[in-house]
């Protein structure tokens, strides 16, 4: 799925740097695989739970809504400094793009505690939990036409599990923590006992 016309920028408007539409073609796939999956979930599925102490599906996309939410913050704040400040690569340098996809692999990375501030409400609405999910995504991918120009590595801010991330890594982390919990979404919908459609 694309997200953005190469040429135009997908609104008439001039065209993104490549390796930021390349951004945000992957981040419109990610939203695509995590909502392809949970599209025909009915409640009861969406509030099932593998054992007591594990999340159900609709506490998998509330969590992931909760964190878009916080990353689309990030982004909006560390764009709005580097525009203000002027913040851009000296001339003659290199700009990097780091992506930040090693996440999406939690066998890789192993178990991670989420933060307090994103931990998930059980028993919500499902339709309103894919709603939420799609509209806080692109509250975060509406941030990548903001980086362009700027010095991504001078825009930098603590993740509350104790890294330090800039902000081009910031919006990829959207995608790339959505590919993680797509993961733990299929395992909870292939689970013996999970409710039939």
């Amino acid at each position: 799925m694309s997200g953005y016309d190469q040429s135009t920028g997908g609104n008439g408007e001039e065209a993104l740097e490549p390796e930021l539409a390349e951004l945000a073609d992957r981040l419109a796939g990610d939203l695509a695989a995590v909502l392809g999956a949970v599209s025909r979930l009915t409640q009861a599925q969406a509030d099932w739970r593998p054992a007591p102490d594990r999340w159900s599906v609709g506490e998998v996309l509330h969590h992931l809504a909760i964190s878009n939410r916080l990353f689309a913050v990030v982004a909006r704040k560390l764009t709005q400094k580097g525009h203000r400040e002027g913040l851009v690569p000296a001339p003659g340098s290199r700009r990097s793009w780091p992506r930040s996809r090693w996440l999406s692999d939690a066998s890789a990375s192993g178990p991670v505690k989420n933060p307090d501030s994103a931990t998930p409400t059980a028993g919500l609405p499902v339709d309103d939990l894919r709603r939420e999910l799609e509209a806080t995504h692109l509250a975060v991918q509406g941030q990548i036409p903001a980086l362009a120009g700027l010095d991504l590595d001078a825009l930098r801010m603590q993740h509350p599990l104790g890294f330090e991330l800039n902000v081009f890594r910031w919006v990829d982390l959207a995608g790339a923590h959505e590919r993680r919990h797509l993961a733990q979404i299929e395992a909870i919908m292939a689970a013996p006992g999970f409710p039939p459609s």
